[in-house]
């Protein structure tokens, strides 16, 4: 049977991911010398009471090859063929160390598919990779439809502070400087593998609108998202506008929580909206 594996940045909910029987490789959170691994050692809900409370502000860094190695080697033991589903490669060195591991593992068919995203929108293809693997789909046609599904995957995030992209080097120290002063709220989305910015608005109350009227653009959508940080009332209210537009009845939108390492960048009070297009 042909295995699903994806590292801890797509953040697919836990009773999801037990149900299609999806591996993860976490990714590492560090509080000065500290080290958590997201997902494992440190919730998502225990990860932002400490971002708020820590002096220290947190860095990440990506699985070793050993990590992928263990994993695949385990998977390969039992007779499964396995699609590796990743974070893009221009937003952390994660697929990299995977295809270290690849290069080491003899026998079983391996690939590695590069999403050019994160959160759920590589997690949806991991998902739906999984539904084809359970379905009887052969290694080949997962690792297909993985690759054509990442191509139609949208992501966008709106923040309420600048700061945390700030300490984390992502932003100069000016650009926060004047958006905290101005109270403005950034609108990011990953396109074509990398972080960009789309827009800004002035308060946290127009994002869910707008986050919405972006997804809207994608439509028609076969899988949608709403994502949250450490509060889920404004996916909540992000969710129900994009049932209103008619994206996705209300019982098909799924609603995740950012985990620790997306938490990270993105800081508290961060909403965002995942999603893959229909094919047209």
């Amino acid at each position: 049977m042909v295995r699903v594996v994806v590292d801890s940045t797509a953040d697919i909910p836990p009773a999801l991911r037990a149900e299609l029987g999806i591996e993860v490789v976490p990714l590492t959170v560090q509080f000065g010398d500290e080290s958590l691994r997201d997902g494992v050692d440190i919730s998502a809900d225990q990860f932002y009471r400490r971002l708020t409370s820590d002096s220290r502000h947190p860095t990440t860094s990506q699985p070793s090859p050993g990590a992928f190695l263990d994993l695949y080697k385990r998977l390969a033991a039992d007779g499964h063929t396995i699609v590796s589903i990743h974070i893009s490669r221009k937003l952390s060195g994660t697929i990299q160390s995977a295809e270290q591991a690849m290069a080491q593992l003899n026998g079983a068919p391996l690939a590695v598919v590069d999403t050019a995203s994160t959160a759920l929108a590589q997690g949806f293809v991991a998902v739906a990779a999984a539904e084809a693997a359970r379905d009887g789909k052969s290694h080949a046609e997962v690792v297909e439809l993985a690759r054509a599904l990442s191509r139609r995957g949208f992501l966008y995030a709106g923040l309420d502070t600048l700061k945390y992209l700030e300490r984390g080097g992502r932003i100069g120290k000016m650009r926060a400087f004047l958006g905290t002063l101005l109270s403005v709220k950034p609108i990011l989305e990953v396109r074509d593998g990398e972080v960009q910015p789309v827009e800004q608005v002035r308060t946290s109350k127009r994002l869910p609108q707008r986050l919405m009227e972006l997804a809207s653009r994608h439509q028609p959508v076969e899988r949608l998202a709403v994502l949250y940080t450490d509060s889920a009332a404004p996916a909540e209210q992000l969710a129900r506008l994009c049932a209103e537009a008619g994206l996705l009845p209300a019982d098909k939108i799924i609603r995740a929580q950012m985990g620790p390492v997306i938490g990270t960048h993105v800081g508290p009070g961060a909403i965002g909206i995942a999603g893959i297009s229909a094919q047209r």
